[in-house]
Order: C-alpha cells, then structure tokens, then sequence
C-alpha cells in the first residue's frame, strides 16, 4: 500500500527524535500545532501524545519521500486478524463493513511493516 506522497504515516509510539515531519499537525479544531518539516525531538513526542495525536507523516533520509515499506504475508496475515478481531461483532459479509475492514487492514499492515523496519 502506498502512502499519499510515498510519505509514511507513523504512530506516534513509533516515532524518534531526529525524524522530519512531512506535514503541518493541526489539532481537532484546526490550529497549527507543529509546522511540518520541523525535525522532532523528545519534547514533540511527549506533546504528541498530550494532544491525542496519533500518528503523523514523516519525510525519509535528508528530506527525501520515503519508499512505501513492503509488507511480508506474515505481516498482512497478523493485521488481518487483527482487524477482523475488532469487527467479530459485526456482519463481516456486509459491503461496507467488508470495505472498511480492507481498508483498515491496510493501514495496519502498513503500521506494522513499518515498525518493524524501525525496531530492526
């Protein structure tokens, strides 16, 4: 899956001081909270997670866009279960209930490849 921009977004727990934003963060009523491009240190993360943020975009190496992370099957695999563990209450042969549950296991594989890329 690719991120808008091949720019990959990142949970906030993943993040690390040194990393670039891509994108301006606005909080839920639209005020500026950290210009992007600003280069994130201990500080951010703490106010990231005091705001509720959860994950930002943010720039590759020397300011360059990112190439998307692959995603293994196993890691596919692990965030579909994931996902449909979150939907067990609902009818999974639905259309739009199927659709969000692709959707949302993208996004998921994408986060977990992405860690893992960090944590190697």
């Amino acid at each position: 899956m690719a991120i808008k921009g091949n720019r990959p977004t990142v949970a906030v727990d993943d993040l690390e001081p040194g990393m670039m934003l891509a994108d301006s963060v606005h909080d839920a009523q639209g005020r500026l909270l950290i210009q992007g491009g600003t280069e994130l240190t201990e500080r951010h993360l703490r106010a990231f997670q005091l705001w509720g943020i959860m994950s930002v975009r943010v720039r590759g190496p020397a300011g360059e866009d990112s190439a998307p992370v692959p995603i293994s099957p196993e890691i596919l695999a692990r965030a579909e279960a994931q996902v449909r563990a979150r939907f067990h209450n609902n009818n999974l042969d639905h259309p739009v209930i199927a659709g969000l549950i692709e959707a949302c296991t993208a996004r998921e594989a994408q986060r977990l490849a992405e860690a893992a890329r960090h944590h190697a």
